[in-house]
């Protein structure tokens, strides 16, 4: 194995990881959608959906031209409808105040969301 020689009177700089290639990124955007849809559509429980949207985030964060924020934006809105409906068949106090403490946490995602996606 070659050895490497390292220049320490160079500036270090940092490079930016390569891009895959665009049907890659293709690929990537259709399962993207394809998560976004079961999200808004509330597929799986709501523990599988938390890791699906923490997943998504972290994309949306690396592929902003996905435009994954409406999506999530869009799976918010949808998540505080479920929970609004179950709020309406609950009979104990508690059960509706973490209810609604969940529809209030979901629309304010929702309206972060729809900020980011609107820059």
């Amino acid at each position: 194995m070659a050895e490497r020689s390292l220049d320490y009177n160079s500036p270090m700089t940092e490079q930016a990881p390569p891009k895959p290639p665009p049907q890659s990124l293709q690929l990537l955007h259709e399962l993207v959608n394809e998560l976004l849809r079961s999200l808004r559509e509330g597929e799986g429980d709501a523990d599988k959906r938390r890791q699906v949207e923490e997943w998504l985030r972290l994309v949306s964060d690396k592929y902003p031209d996905f435009k994954i924020e409406s999506g999530l934006r869009d799976y918010y809105l949808a998540e505080a409808g479920r929970y609004r409906a179950e709020f309406d068949k609950a009979d104990d106090l508690t059960q509706k105040l973490a209810l609604g403490r969940a529809v209030e946490s979901y629309l304010d995602k929702a309206v972060d969301y729809a900020a980011r996606a609107s820059r």
